[in-house]
């Protein structure tokens, strides 16, 4: 019976020694990982938008006359008549982007109306008896541009430049004064092209809404044009031709609406 109760005795001591030494052999556990919180979103300006835009429009026209062959002249050629009218314009644009790591590329397409209107008198070289002299009124109803864009973005920020073609519907108005008043006239219109340049800032508010800030130049470069009905005190004038230099610079602020794609 003694024999008995000592091996139960080394039996409990050898059960209770086991778990220690197992717990002894394991590895201390390491520190809690350090918690990393997720990257900001960055903003994808991929996609197809439509806008408006509203700003100010400067035209910068020339008005050359280029001969002289009425036989009673009002004006020699050479003469030159310079207008700097100014309004407000606005109108709408579409277009598409694409966005590679932090590049953007896309196209545009803008039309604009315009309430540009400018009037210059340049006196002509008859006697000051005669005070005959040429008005010349140019007033372009609206501008349509096709360009490319490429941009930087800055996360939620897109600088960018473009360029492109140009379209202008064009309004010509020459007229002869004189002692009486207006003695005659005649207006001619035309769709004239030329390219675009251009840049600007563009922020977007949400996944969809930006606004921008924008100026564009576009030049129409120099046409002639015959001013073929006008007359003084019922005499006709004959062929009057002029040539035409024209640009204008934009200054533009709009807002866009995106439809982004790709589940964004």
């Amino acid at each position: 019976m003694g024999r008995l109760r000592s091996v139960l005795l080394v039996c409990a001591v050898a059960g209770a020694a086991a778990p220690a030494a197992f717990a002894a052999d394991m590895p201390l556990p390491g520190p809690a990982p350090a918690y990393a919180p997720p990257p900001p979103a960055r903003y994808d300006w991929t996609g197809i938008y439509l806008g408006v835009h509203i700003g100010a429009g400067l035209l910068e026209d020339s008005v050359t006359s280029t001969t002289t062959t009425a036989p009673v002249p009002f004006q020699t050629a050479g003469a030159q008549t310079n207008l700097s009218p100014f309004s407000v314009i606005g109108g709408a644009q579409a277009g598409i982007n694409y966005q590679f790591n932090s590049i953007v590329i896309g196209a545009e397409g803008t039309w604009t109306d315009s309430g540009i209107s400018g009037s210059q008198v340049t006196p002509s070289g008859l006697p000051a008896a005669l005070a005959i002299s040429e008005k010349s009124t140019d007033a372009p109803a609206w501008y349509a541009t096709a360009t490319g864009r490429i941009g930087y973005a800055a996360n939620d920020v897109l600088i960018f430049a473009k360029g492109g073609a140009a379209w202008m519907d064009a309004d010509y108005t020459q007229t002869v004064v004189g002692t009486t008043g207006v003695q005659s006239f005649q207006r001619l219109t035309d769709t004239r092209q030329g390219y675009t340049v251009g840049g600007g800032v563009e922020y977007a508010f949400t996944e969809n809404l930006s606004v921008k800030v924008e100026y564009d130049f576009l030049n129409f470069g120099t046409k002639t044009y015959s001013f073929n009905n006008l007359n003084i005190t019922g005499v006709p004038v004959g062929a009057f031709p002029v040539a035409i230099k024209s640009s204008t610079n934009m200054f533009l602020f709009g807002a866009n609406y995106r439809f982004n794609w790709g589940g964004r």
